[in-house]
Order: structure tokens, then sequence, then C-alpha cells
């Protein structure tokens, strides 16, 4: 039985390789980290399946640039990881560059070939204005 600090880092590589991929449009590395049944929820709050998502960075209608990573915690469960964090993505999105920074709770499943995420949600952060 592996370890949780191995399937934590285990799953921190994963990640990367999904981030790398996505900034690449690379969807031949992206696909399989990504379940079949995926649910992504951007910070818009729209709401795509893999196969929406891929299609979005296969065409170019979203051209992920910079995505840094900001891990609040990694919860291991029967057969199943919780990832929480911030990130902070620079986008191009139908031709218009966007800056978000977010919460996020994604959530990776086990399967027979290996670790892939089923679920990603994001949640725009507010701007907070600064106060002298």
């Amino acid at each position: 039985m592996e370890s949780i600090r191995s399937l934590q880092q285990a799953l921190i590589a994963l990640d990367d390789a999904r981030h790398a991929a996505m900034t690449r449009a690379d969807i031949p590395a992206l696909e399989p980290l990504l379940s079949d049944e995926l649910s992504y929820t951007h910070s818009t709050g729209t709401v795509e399946t893999k196969t929406q998502y891929l299609a979005a960075l296969a065409c170019g209608r979203v051209r992920y640039c910079a995505i840094q990573r900001d891990l609040d915690r990694i919860s291991a469960f029967d057969g199943c990881v919780v990832m929480q964090g911030r990130l902070a993505v620079q986008a191009e999105v139908e031709g218009r560059n966007i800056v978000a920074s977010t919460v996020f709770t994604s959530t990776w499943v086990r399967r027979d070939t290996g670790w892939q995420m089923a679920a990603w949600a994001a949640t725009a952060m507010p701007h907070r204005p600064c106060h002298s």
C-alpha cells in the first residue's frame, strides 16, 4: 500500500502534467488525465463535459498561457483524492485576454489505467479594494 506522502506526490505530478498539457493545448497528453465522466466547472459558472472542454482547447477558443497553483490541502479517500487550493490563470478566451484568481477543488479517482481527474470546480476570488 502506498503511503499518503507518495500518493500526494504522485497526484501533484499528475496535476502538474495536466497544467503543462493545458498550456500546450496538448490534447493527446491531456485526454488520459481526464475521466470520461469529467464535470469541469469554470470560475464563470460554465460547466463542460470532457468532450466540450477538450474541443475548446483543440480549436483554440480557449488558450491557457500560464497557470500558477498553490495547494492548500490534499485529502485521500478510498480510491479518491480531493485537492483544494488557489489558482492564478492567464488565458485567451475567444480572443480576449483573461487574468483570473480562483479557489478550486479537484477530485481525482483511481481507475484501472491510473488516476484521472473526474471533477473540477473553480470560484473567482473577490477583488478586495486596498484600504489606507
